[in-house]
């Protein structure tokens, strides 16, 4: 029977890969480990590349502590070409391990070495400096992206050998690799920078603080005396004075008091209507008290005005006589309109001991 062998001709690695560097120490040309994952290098996307590589790929999937190394292989007529012959395994372990192999007979005689194992010459011909953070400290050496950036740059300007150390700390630094130390002197101004923004931020957010509080002290002022004026202010100031029709001058014909509107129609104090035949006037006497403010009443049978808070009496014309109020009572205007109608305006007051009864407005002749 014909012998065959088996060669890898596809590889993939499948979901759970712990990110060990094993596969990449064993197959460097095929596996490719980064900070996160593990990788298939492009190269190795080929059956023909894979062929030469199945014992280290084997070996790898072996060694893949998860397992997840997958592979197809297919099996090739003959012997497979990385096994030497009988008798000569020995010989590549020894030349890899750098001894030649003497056979048991008497005298030292040099052994011609055979071909080297593919696994370690593969090793040795495709060794390379890993990229991956997570790279082995003895197999591999770490370095950024920027250091080896640099390095290329150091290359491609042809830096000699032995160049000062200073010219090849300015191409790394130019590279992005390098950063030199700032002197004293630059660190003391960058200190004395950062020192003087934040006294200046500091200090803007005080004056901030500042004006927000004396605004808020401000308005809150402003309204308190807003509220003090409106409450303690007199009310009676914003009260609109009115004009009241109170009907024919026939009307009120007959001496005496008419008391129709001692209450004006919106509810408010109002006054009487007085026919005074000794003047020969009809009078709108008010109808508060000019003692205290009360509204005293009319007592027909003792014809006089009678303030029931403290006593004071006026006689029907309203002057007084009795009591503490200290003055008579105050006239309206009242004048006719042109319709004929008298009209009483509580917005034009007449007092009696300024001289002001005698004013043609404050009476209507009869």
């Amino acid at each position: 029977m014909a012998e065959t062998h088996q060669v890898v001709t596809k590889v993939w690695i499948a979901p759970g890969c712990i990110v060990c560097d094993a596969c990449e120490n064993d197959c460097p040309e095929v596996f490719d480990v980064r900070e996160d994952t593990c990788l298939i290098r492009p190269s190795a996307m080929k059956a023909e590349f894979l062929r030469p590589l199945t014992p280290s790929i084997l070996v790898a999937a072996e060694g893949c502590p998860v397992e997840v190394i997958k592979f197809e292989t297919v099996e090739v007529a003959g012997p497979a070409p990385w096994v030497g012959k009988p008798g000569e395994e020995k010989a590549a372990a020894a030349s890899a391990a750098g001894v030649a192999h003497a056979p048991s007979g008497g005298g030292r005689k040099e052994v011609a070495l055979g071909p080297p194992d593919p696994k370690w010459q593969a090793l040795i011909s495709a060794s390379h400096v890993s990229n991956s953070l997570s790279a082995g400290p003895i197999t591999t050496v770490r370095k950024s992206t920027e250091v080896l950036q640099a390095e290329e740059m150091v290359r491609a300007v042809h830096l000699p050998r032995g160049a000062p150390s200073d010219q090849r700390a300015a191409i790394l630094a130019a590279g992005g690799a390098y950063a030199p130390t700032p002197s004293l002197a630059d660190r003391i101004r960058t200190r004395a920078k950062k020192a003087t923004a934040g006294a200046l931020r500091t200090r803007r957010q005080f004056n901030l603080a500042l004006v927000v509080g004396w605004g808020a002290l401000a308005f809150c002022g402003a309204t308190a005396l807003a509220m003090f004026q409106d409450f303690f202010g007199p009310k009676v100031l914003k009260e609109p004075k009115k004009i009241w029709r109170v009907g024919k001058l026939d009307e009120y014909a007959n001496a005496g008091v008419y008391e129709n509107f001692k209450r004006t129609p919106d509810g408010g104090s109002g006054f009487w209507l007085v026919n005074l035949p000794e003047e020969g006037r009809v009078v709108a006497l008010s109808v508060i008290c000019t003692h205290l403010g009360c509204i005293p009443f009319w007592a027909p049978a003792d014809a006089k005005y009678k303030c029931p808070c403290h006593g004071s009496g006026y006689y029907v014309n309203g002057v007084n006589f009795e009591g503490p109020t200290p003055r008579p009572l105050e006239r309206f205007r009242i004048f006719r309109d042109s319709d004929g109608y008298l009209n009483v305006d509580m917005t034009k007051v007449f007092r009696h001991e300024l001289g002001e009864w005698e004013t043609p407005d404050s009476f209507v002749a009869v």
